[in-house]
């Protein structure tokens, strides 16, 4: 298995009930991969080739995806 091939087989996805793997679950694939794959300590660059865009699209689609990620928490969205 390739580290791209994550978004298809739910990878890094916690089997319990914690409130952050559920909200994964909750968000777009694109930005639940996108935190998933960050968390694990990828660079942008295999992070945004996995994710089949530019490393230039990458922060701001963090910033959509951590405020998406909050909103499901319930919490208020990162400075």
């Amino acid at each position: 298995m390739t580290i791209c091939s994550a978004r298809r087989d739910g990878w890094g996805m916690s089997a319990t009930g914690e409130p952050r793997a559920e909200a994964l679950r909750q968000l777009p694939a694109t930005y639940s991969l996108a935190l998933r794959l960050r968390d694990a300590g990828l660079s942008e660059e295999l992070i945004a080739e996995c994710l089949g865009t530019e490393v230039v699209t990458l922060g701001p689609l963090l910033v959509v995806a951590e405020a998406k990620l909050a909103a499901i928490l319930g919490e208020a969205s990162p400075p």
